[in-house]
């Protein structure tokens, strides 16, 4: 089985160990580290990493039960 993580070394912590480790189990693997140019980025990939960055950039935000959307809408457009 194979399977391709591209991160930012500055992303590396226990957190992608255990990704590691949730694909591939109790089993013996080979790690290979090779740098990335921008020309071996796909288009869908260049897409993951704008949601991404929107994600992070624009959290989530709970809205109460109680309030009215149109009360939320003209909040965002301020």
């Amino acid at each position: 089985m194979q399977h391709t993580f591209q991160v930012r070394t500055s992303e590396l912590g226990t957190s992608f160990i255990k990704s590691v480790k949730s694909v591939f189990g109790n089993r013996e693997v080979k790690i290979t580290v090779e740098t990335v140019s921008a020309a071996q980025v796909t288009p869908a990939q260049s897409d993951v990493a704008r949601f991404l960055q929107h994600r992070k950039d624009h959290p989530a935000i709970r809205i109460e039960d109680q309030r009215d959307f149109n009360e939320v809408i003209d909040d965002l457009e301020q």
